[in-house]
């Protein structure tokens, strides 16, 4: 995304799409100088942290998959609300696919640590008065729960956290397949957002359909049997079903819901 500082506008979208002249002040942390970032942060007062993973999605798309999408997200919510985006955490808690070649994985600790150190950082460096998380990786999700709850009793930042919010409405609407025990990985739905977002970094050609179910599937929740012993392919659903068409549509959807959540919030806890 290209931006011109003076104008606010984010001209370009992530995924090359131009976007109009209503299109909210949208900042990226680190293409900006530091005049620049001070410039930013006097025109807006909120911060979009997104945070993934790398990990294994299947043959089809690649380890960084959470972190395109969550920066994407990221992106387009800014356009909506006015924002500086920061970088991407390319990492988060992978526990269940710690045996994959490529996995990178941290502990929930830290990763609850990160949120809260770069929300106590802008609130000091930049008087943010909005922080927004959003994670394109599940695991990520308890953290980021209590690192906002924690943030609420320590600085005067409205934190808010969001992991494809408003997934099951979405997914009810327009997607041809099941979710795996309602879950989403490399399936479906994650394989049409990356159709959207990074096209070049999906090899269709090696798509899967797979629905695990073996004896160890319900231990799965209940236990510490991991989600890497009970996939051959690493595909949680129907990966063939998807498209750039319904990846776009779920997208925006989903960055409907964030707006609505953000609107609903205004005012509250200030």
């Amino acid at each position: 995304m290209s931006l011109t500082l003076g104008k606010g506008l984010a001209l370009v979208g992530s995924s090359g799409v131009p976007r109009g002249e209503h299109a909210a002040p949208c900042y990226e942390l680190e293409l900006l100088t530091r005049d620049e970032a001070a410039e930013a942060f006097a025109r807006v007062d909120t911060a979009i942290f997104p945070i993934g993973a790398t990990e294994q999605h299947g043959h089809h798309l690649p380890l960084g998959t959470d972190n395109f999408l969550a920066r994407d997200l990221a992106l387009r919510l800014a356009r909506r609300v006015g924002a500086v985006v920061l970088p991407a955490l390319p990492i988060g808690y992978s526990w269940v696919w710690r045996d994959i070649p490529g996995t990178v994985s941290i502990d929930q600790a830290l990763v609850k640590n990160i949120i809260k150190d770069a929300a106590r950082s802008l609130y000091r460096s930049s008087r943010i008065r909005r922080f927004i998380v959003i994670s394109g990786h599940g695991a990520n999700s308890s953290a980021m729960k209590y690192a906002v709850r924690e943030l609420a009793d320590e600085i005067p930042v409205r934190c808010f956290h969001f992991t494809y919010p408003g997934l099951k409405q979405t997914a009810a609407r327009h997607a041809d397949t099941p979710l795996w025990e309602g879950m989403v990985h490399a399936c479906e739905l994650e394989t049409s957002w990356m159709l959207a977002v990074r096209p070049d970094l999906v090899d269709m050609s090696k798509a899967v359909r797979e629905y695990p179910q073996t004896p160890l599937t319900q231990g799965y929740h209940h236990s510490s049997v991991p989600m890497g012993a009970l996939s051959q392919s690493g595909v949680f659903g129907d990966a063939t079903a998807a498209s750039a068409k319904k990846g776009e549509v779920m997208l925006e959807e989903l960055v409907d819901y964030m707006v609505q959540v953000l609107d609903a919030c205004d005012g509250f806890g200030q």
